[in-house]
C-alpha cells in the first residue's frame, strides 16, 4: 500500500492557506487543490501532478510541505465530461492544448509568479508534466519521478517473458479499448505522440529525473534512455537514481523519500527561486 502522506502530512499551519476547485476546459475536467503562505508577494508556482492510481487531494502533504517551503503548490487529477463515471482518466487529455490547461490555470492565478513557475509529476504525473515542457515553454523547471518515457517500447509484449509479458499483452489491449480502437496500429501515432522520448528536440526546461535502480514497473533502462536522447539533443537535464528503490518508493520508503524530496527542493529553488526574483511582485 502507498501512503501518499508518508513524509508530509498537511496539518493546520497558521500563514499557510489552501483552495480547492473544479474547472472546466472544453471536455477536461480539472481537479484542483493548492498549498500556499499567505504573503503579500507572487510566490514560485508548482504544479504537481500525481501517479496514475492518485488524486488530488492524494497530493496535499507534497503542496503543504511545498507551500511551506515558500511556494505555491496546486495538485491536480482529471475528468473526462463525456465520461464522468470515470473518476481519475488515464487517458485524461486528447491534445496537447488540453493536457498544459491545469497550467496555465496555474500561471493565471494571482498569487503565482508567472516567471517562476514549474512542474512536479510522479510516474503518469511525470510522463503528463514532462510532455507539458514540450509544448509550453514558460515552464521555467521540472522535477519527475520514475516516468514513462516510451509507451511504444514498453508495451512490447516481446521483451519480456512469461507471465510479465502476459500482463503487458492485457494492459496492451486495454489501451487499444480505451482509444476505441480495434487493432494496436490504429492508434500507434496517438501512443508514439504520447511518449515524452519523440519530444526532446522541443523540452528546453532544466530536469531533474529521479528513478528507483529496482523499479519493477517502469523500467529504469526508459529513464536512462530519455536522459542520454535529452542531453544529445542539448537539453538541460539531471539524473538521480536511487539504489534498491522500487516505483514510487517515496511514498512507501521514509529514508528513500527523503533524500529525493532534498534532490527535488534543491532543484525547485535553483530554477524557480533566484535572487533576481526574490524581491517578488506585489499583488
Amino acid at each position: 500500500m502507498k501512503d501518499y502522506y508518508l513524509l508530509h502530512r498537511p496539518e493546520p499551519l497558521p500563514g499557510i492557506m489552501r483552495e480547492s476547485g473544479i474547472f472546466d476546459r472544453g471536455q477536461l475536467r480539472v481537479h484542483w487543490v493548492a498549498y500556499y503562505p499567505d504573503r503579500r508577494i507572487r510566490l514560485p508556482g508548482v504544479l504537481v501532478h500525481p501517479d496514475a492510481a492518485g488524486f488530488a487531494e492524494d497530493m496535499e502533504g507534497v503542496c503543504f510541505a511545498l507551500a511551506q517551503a515558500g511556494y505555491f503548490a496546486a495538485a491536480v487529477h482529471y475528468q473526462r465530461l463525456e465520461n464522468l463515471r470515470e473518476k481519475n482518466a488515464f487517458v485524461c487529455c486528447k491534445t496537447f492544448e488540453e493536457g498544459k490547461a491545469a497550467y496555465i490555470h496555474l500561471l493565471a492565478h494571482p498569487r503565482v509568479d508567472p516567471e517562476r513557475a514549474g512542474l512536479l509529476g510522479f510516474s503518469k504525473g511525470g510522463t503528463h508534466s514532462l510532455l507539458i515542457t514540450a509544448v509550453e515553454p514558460r515552464v521555467k523547471a521540472a522535477v519527475v519521478y520514475y516516468p514513462l518515457t516510451d509507451f511504444e517500447e514498453w508495451l512490447n509484449a516481446e521483451k519480456y517473458s512469461f507471465p510479465t509479458s502476459l500482463r503487458i499483452r492485457l494492459m496492451r489491449g486495454e489501451v487499444i479499448k480505451r482509444r476505441g480502437a480495434s487493432r494496436w496500429e490504429e492508434i500507434l501515432s496517438d501512443i508514439r505522440d504520447a511518449s515524452p522520448i519523440n519530444h526532446v528536440q522541443t523540452i528546453h526546461t532544466p530536469i531533474l529525473l529521479i528513478h528507483g535502480e529496482k523499479d519493477r514497473t517502469v523500467p529504469v533502462a526508459q529513464t536512462q534512455r530519455f536522459f542520454q536522447e535529452l542531453r544529445a539533443a542539448g537539453g538541460n537535464c539531471k539524473l538521480y537514481l536511487l539504489p534498491g528503490a522500487g516505483h514510487v518508493f517515496n511514498f512507501r520508503d521514509k529514508r528513500q523519500g527523503r533524500a529525493a524530496w532534498e534532490r527535488t527542493l534543491q532543484f525547485l529553488d535553483r530554477h524557480l527561486r533566484g535572487e533576481h526574483h526574490l524581491s517578488g511582485a506585489e499583488n
